[in-house]
């Protein structure tokens, strides 16, 4: 049985959010939450997330590329 993950969206956010007013990718935000090299599987769920949680975490997808995102 695969566990589910459930996120911090607190700890989430403050990771979004000290990436200021530069884009960033879920890459990095996986990177980040992980505190280490993020696999590809584990960088899935971080676009899942962001894209599912855009208007909690304050953020948008850069207009033309949904790979990236800013903060609103």
């Amino acid at each position: 049985m695969d566990a589910v993950f459930t996120p911090n969206l607190d700890k989430l956010r403050n990771i979004v959010q000290s990436f200021g007013a530069h884009s960033f990718t879920a890459t990095q935000v996986a990177t980040e939450y992980e505190g280490s090299a993020a696999s590809s599987e584990s960088i899935k769920t971080f676009e899942e997330l962001l894209a599912r949680h855009a208007a909690v975490l304050g953020i948008q997808p850069v207009p033309g590329n949904h790979a990236v995102w800013l903060a609103a």
